[in-house]
């Protein structure tokens, strides 16, 4: 345990250090992001956040003794996973911004580090690089090959094929050599344990209608066939986690019989579901689980916390075991060595701030590894409550509910979240707490539409944009009001992405009910965004039929920017100008076509992505924010 009271001494002094602004504690980025042990789990590999700028560093267990080893090229770059391929190399997944046809997307690059030399590869090679299009052509991580750690299968775009195809690569040379073509148009790519490419899923688009279709393999040497087709949006939801370990089988998330995502086993020849393997009685399953070597080793779910679900009885033995250690919290392991010895574990809940533990068995010590946001540990936070309560036409509609503590009638901020098929959960939240702070109760709405409730929830959003799902909003606050526990007439409404367009709707529908809006990279246009954004169709199917040009045009009913004369409230816009799921003038528009009729402010965040996942942003998005509310609440 000496180390790690050192390391909370070391956090403690990080702690003291002075902040200039009331803001800045909250606005800087977690100082380690996805820590993860090498194989043997001699080092720990993480995202790690530096003054000038993130990089990827290790440090031996369980140190914090960082060796840089490299840096993004851009500030703006987002690390999308870190990927040990044995206890040599790292594989890296990066994305970031790039300008394409009067929008920004987000384009994938993989890299490979050489924990031993530090040499690091941008995994591509020169008849990729010499093409026009190479800036715009993402690259995929297949499988990282648990049993050839010098090799991954990647994707990528091949002229010849036109379409994406799987090569092997050489972690080291970054030598590139096709395995598998591509005559079926296939989008994604999926490999067994021994590293042959046996499934592929295609999506085509007819008459607005998008059919993804599955094509397999029984070994490598067949030729792939297909196997099953679905349409999005109409059939039962159908998404391959990973195959069995002879690649006959897939593990399948699907609501079918359920009416819930639940996780089954699928026979790929006979086109069959062999049997159910695992379901929660009330919550969607979110996501498989797996090792910090790509292994699937289980799934997860969701309740107020993250819940899991291990295949191995050890697995699930060892997470209980820490859990047990952390009463009153939510430990989860994040990351293990390959024999089970030495842990990373996850301890956090509503007012503690996630914290890294390590533990090494073979030794019987533990303790402290690094708080993901050190400068908030010697704080005191508010707890978080849930509520539940019935909309007017019966639906159960649940959501969070935070005052501050020795407050008396603290103005309200109505805070729906983004997505919308997203969900607030009960876990330490900086910008929530941060407002609470500031003197405010925060309002959290699971309205329907949110994931994670079951597919009926879910469905009963769709069409619904500034209707039925805007109304759980508003009788949400009138629920707090009736309890006591907020008054009228005193709040402000606080959204990004679809938040910032419940936000903005709420302005013109409510005018009366909030004294102030912000909106972040939220949706002012919704028929421009509908018709004018590259996205694929299961995701607008849910906004609108887009088969219906009535209901397309219709669209403008329930968007701000053709209602500024009904909206009163002052409004703060803030957008990043290289967003690739809201385009920015979604909100430059609104404000242009507004700033003669309302009190409305602009602000464009230079390089900024969806999420202000870089520190100016971030400081930017809180000195904006603080001042506003400070003035009209």
């Amino acid at each position: 345990m000496i180390k790690g009271i050192i390391t909370l001494l070391l956090l403690m002094a990080l702690a003291v250090n002075a902040k200039t602004s009331p803001w800045d504690e909250y606005a800087t980025l977690p100082i380690v992001e996805q820590p993860s042990l090498s194989p043997n789990g001699e080092l720990i590999a993480t995202l790690y956040n530096t003054d000038s700028g993130p990089t990827i560093s290790v440090t031996k267990f369980p140190e914090i003794n960082f060796k840089v080893l490299a840096r993004l090229k851009k500030d703006k770059d987002r690390v999308d996973f870190i990927r040990w391929s044995g206890n040599r190399y790292i594989i890296v997944s990066a994305s970031y911004p790039e300008y394409v046809n009067g929008q920004f997307l987000r384009v994938s690059r993989l890299y490979s580090i050489n924990v031993e030399t530090s040499e690091t590869k941008v995994l591509t090679s020169p008849r990729f690089t010499d093409e026009r299009w190479y800036r715009y052509q993402s690259f995929n991580l297949v499988s990282s090959l648990k049993n050839e750690t010098d090799y991954a299968l990647i994707s990528t775009y091949d002229k010849n094929d036109r379409g994406y195809v799987v090569y092997r690569v050489h972690l080291g040379s970054s030598k590139f050599d096709k395995i598998q073509s591509n005559k079926h148009e296939i989008d994604s790519w999926y490999a067994d344990s021994q590293g042959v490419v046996r499934l592929g899923i295609s999506v085509a688009e007819k008459d607005d209608t998008f059919m993804a279709s599955i094509w397999y393999r029984a070994n490598k040497e067949s030729e792939l066939s297909k196997i099953h087709s679905q349409i999005w949006g109409e059939d039962d939801t159908f998404s391959i986690e990973a195959l069995s370990n002879d690649g006959t089988k897939a593990y399948v998330l699907s609501n079918r019989e359920l009416g819930r995502e639940a996780l089954w086993l699928y026979d790929i020849e006979s086109g069959e579901f062999e049997k159910l393997l695992f379901s929660d009685d009330k919550y969607d399953l979110d996501s498989g689980i797996t090792n910090n070597e790509g292994e699937f080793i289980g799934v997860s779910y969701f309740d107020d916390y993250y819940q899991t679900h291990y295949f191995s009885e050890e697995d699930g033995k060892q997470e209980q075991m820490v859990a047990n250690l952390f009463k009153g919290k939510q430990a989860t392991i994040s990351s293990r060595s390959r024999d089970h010895s030495k842990l990373l574990v996850s301890v956090s809940n509503d007012v503690v701030p996630p914290t890294y533990y390590y533990f090494d068995l073979n030794t019987q010590k533990g303790g402290v590894w690094l708080s993901k946001y050190p400068y908030l540990v010697r704080k005191s936070f508010a707890s978080v409550q849930n509520y539940s309560f019935k909309a007017s036409d019966g639906m159960e509609i649940t959501g969070y509910f935070t005052k501050p503590n020795n407050v008396e009638n603290p103005p309200l901020i109505v805070m729906p979240h983004g997505g919308p098929h997203s969900r607030d959960y009960k876990y330490f939240n900086k910008k929530l707490q941060y407002l609470v702070e500031l003197g405010f109760s925060v309002l959290q709405i699971n309205f329907r539409g949110s994931s994670g409730f079951g597919s009926a929830f879910e469905t009963a959003g769709y069409f619904q944009w500034g209707k039925r799902m805007q109304q759980d909003v508003y009788e949400a606050m009138d629920w707090v009001i009736q309890q006591g526990l907020a008054k009228k007439d005193n709040a402000c409404i606080f959204g990004a992405s679809y938040g910032g367009y419940v936000a903005l709707t709420a302005a013109f529908q409510q005018p009366d009910r909030f004294k102030c809006v912000i909106s972040i990279s939220g949706v002012s246009d919704l028929e421009t965004f509908v018709t004018k954004t590259e996205r694929q169709g299961k995701y607008l199917g849910n906004i609108v039929d887009v088969k219906d040009s009535a209901s397309i045009s219709a669209l403008a009913e329930v968007s701000a920017i053709k209602k500024i004369n009904h909206i009163k409230a002052p409004i703060l816009l803030i957008h990043g100008n290289n967003d690739t799921r809201v385009n920015y003038h979604q909100s430059k528009d609104f404000y242009d076509k507004a700033k003669k009729h309302l009190d409305i402010k602009y602000v464009e965040i230079e390089d900024g992505t969806h999420y202000f996942d870089d520190q100016e942003s971030q400081e930017k998005l809180f000195s904006e924010i603080t001042p506003f509310l400070k003035k009209h609440l």
